[in-house]
């Protein structure tokens, strides 16, 4: 049978189509059907006598195998694509569809050179074409551009393999024309050069295609193509993607569009939206493919998150109204400050939680905000349980196409910073005042005159009625002198701070009473009443100014003390220097009478001599006295 046959066979090598051969032999291993000399894609076959040289070209699934008589007995005219046969440069036969699409009979072709087929651009290609069939011992598979008689230019696709006529060294051919193909390649190349997307092509494991969008992984296109595709996808996501490509190489499905990750040039990690099927490229299988970035909407979704976290999470209260001032959406922090939860906020306006007489400050403002102004200020709010608490808020329009739809803003508890801000002030008012009654301490000089202008200075400056006592002996006595019968007084001569209702008819709330102590002794009581509420540490300020108070009048009085002690002494110098004076007369009167007790006798001497005694000793009485005076003046004791 030597005619051209062409066959098909699975991977197992069983003919499973064929064309030209007795169809008994479909099913058949073929090399149960043919003597095969050789291996590789072009080898010798034998049937029934004859012998082909026999082209294997592999497809999906399988090979296509032609079967050409060395004999060329037959010529193959009526097959379905272009045959051209080249030797020794010239064509030596071509096939009636290379006749109908080159325009050329074929005893013009036969006269031709079969580089003369060619486009001036093409040219080189088909001698490297011709040159690598003839050297390589497989088929060689290009595509080139051929010029018709008429002058029209058309693709083809050119299957060339080394082959023998009578002994010598042929080229044959298998020819399709592709210009459509081109030119819908042409065009999606073209589209796909134009979209924003990144288009891509893999087979065999590398890029074949990519547009000039893919330059969004920091690589340029050239060396993409010289990458493992798979080298720019995030680590965390790279087995995933290539067990998709592999499955939809396969012919498995894939679901899509799927979201992955890769990493550019620079490090930077970009997410992509993948679509992609599998495609027939050049007659191989591949992984068509488009790669949408989403980084930006990552990014803002990641934003979005994270402002809807710090939305729910932050401490401050944040609201958002329309145009007529209803709440459209609260963070979960108004149930926490103010006891509402979001149902019982939505759709109703701030008059649910302000105070009746806050309401034209809150419409004031609402209004500049729908004027497109941003405003701030501050406002008390009624807790759901009744409780009040204020606070700062600040409140900015919201824009739709140039106009204000509504506000947002942020309200920021400050009751507890006020309630901090007013006790500070007290007590540094108080303070003031304290510092005020120290300069008192260290200018005056009497308990009395102290406490008298102390209480002064607590009504002038901070407006409370005051009134100290001073203990003497026991006894509880008014150191200024409108000072009203008080029972705290007399209970904080215990020497505790009193502060607590008293049952004083002055009183309008609590009252203080401030013992006035030094070293455990209580000199006084000074009474600030109906002086409010106050903060522990202005009671720690009130207990030392009753110690300063203590201090002072001890020192006072040590220095009466010291004042007294001294003018005893001045007076006692002043007698001890008149007893002086007293002792020498009769001292001299004794002396007298023992020189002339001869002359008047030794009794009358010696009576003369005791009276002198007993003036002295009358003298020594008096010093006997003063002594006794100073001794108890310097131990604090007054003698009345």
């Amino acid at each position: 049978m030597p005619h051209v046959m062409m066959l098909k066979v699975n991977p197992k090598g069983k003919i499973v189509s064929l064309q030209g051969l007795p169809s008994g032999i479909k099913g058949k291993r073929f090399d149960e059907v043919f003597e095969v000399d050789g291996s590789g894609s072009v080898f010798k076959a034998k049937l029934n006598g004859e012998i082909f040289t026999a082209s294997k070209i592999k497809v999906d699934d399988g090979y296509i195998i032609v079967l050409l008589p060395e004999s060329l007995h037959h010529l193959i005219d009526d097959f379905p694509f272009g045959v051209v046969v080249i030797q020794d440069g010239k064509i030596i036969y071509a096939n009636k569809i290379v006749e109908k699409f080159t325009g050329y009979s074929k005893k013009d072709l036969y006269l031709m050179d079969f580089r003369e087929l060619a486009t001036d651009e093409y040219r080189d290609k088909i001698q490297e074409l011709y040159e690598k069939s003839l050297n390589a011992n497989e088929i060689i598979k290009e595509e080139l551009k051929i010029r018709k008689k008429s002058g029209k230019e058309l693709f083809v696709e050119v299957l060339a393999t080394k082959s023998y006529y009578h002994g010598q060294p042929i080229i044959l051919c298998g020819v399709a024309e592709i210009t459509r193909r081109k030119e819908l390649e042409n065009l999606f190349l073209g589209l796909a050069n134009q979209t924003f997307t990144v288009v891509y092509i893999i087979q065999d494991g590398k890029f074949v295609f990519l547009n000039d969008t893919s330059v969004l992984s920091g690589y340029s296109v050239d060396e993409l193509y010289e990458m493992n595709p798979f080298d720019i996808v995030h680590p965390e996501d790279r087995e995933t993607i290539i067990n998709n490509y592999l499955r939809r190489i396969r012919g498995e499905h894939v679901d899509v569009p799927y979201r992955f990750r890769l990493i550019t040039k620079f490090g930077e990690v970009k997410y992509v939206d993948a679509i992609a099927t599998r495609v027939m490229f050049r007659g191989k299988p591949a992984v068509m493919g488009m790669l949408i970035d989403r980084t930006d909407e990552m990014r803002s979704q990641e934003k979005l998150t994270m402002y809807e976290r710090f939305f729910r999470e932050a401490k401050d209260m944040f609201f958002i109204i329309d145009r007529k001032g209803r709440f459209i959406d609260v963070n979960p922090r108004y149930a926490e400050i103010l006891g509402y939860n979001h149902s019982e906020l939505i759709g109703h306006t701030s008059r649910r939680i302000a105070f009746e007489e806050d309401l034209d400050v809150l419409r004031e403002n609402f209004r500049k905000v729908l004027n497109g102004e941003s405003v701030r200020f501050t406002f008390r709010a009624r807790c759901k349980n009744g409780d009040e608490r204020v606070f700062e808020v600040v409140e900015w329009p919201v824009f739709r196409e140039g106009e204000v739809v509504g506000a947002e803003g942020v309200l920021r508890d400050i009751t507890d910073r006020l309630r901090t801000e007013r006790e500070l002030k007290k007590t540094n008012d108080l303070l003031k005042t304290i510092s005020e009654i120290n300069e008192l301490i260290f200018r005056e000089k009497d308990e009395y005159a102290l406490l008298s202008k102390v209480c002064r200075v607590f009504s002038r400056i901070r407006n409370i009625n005051s009134w100290a006592w001073v203990l003497e002996k026991d006894k509880i006595l008014k150191a200024t002198p409108l000072a009203p019968e008080c029972t705290l007084a007399e209970r904080a001569r215990d020497g505790l701070l009193k502060y607590e209702e008293c049952l004083c008819p002055l009183n309008t709330g609590k009252s203080l009473a401030i013992p006035i102590v030094h070293n455990s002794h209580v000199f006084g009581v000074l009474v600030l009443c109906s002086v409010g509420e106050l903060s522990n540490d202005e009671i720690k300020i009130f207990e030392e100014l009753g110690e300063n108070l203590g201090f002072a009048i001890t020192s006072y009085r040590a220095e009466r003390d010291r004042k007294i002690a001294i003018n005893l002494l001045l007076d006692n110098l002043e007698q001890f220097e008149d007893l002086a004076d007293r002792l020498r007369n009769p001292v001299a009167i004794i002396s007298g009478f023992i020189e002339i007790k001869d002359d008047i006798g030794c009794e009358r001497a010696l009576k003369e001599i005791e009276k002198q005694v007993e003036r002295i000793k009358g003298i020594l009485d008096d010093l006997r006295l003063q002594e006794t005076l100073t001794y108890f003046i310097l131990k604090g004791e007054k003698l009345k």
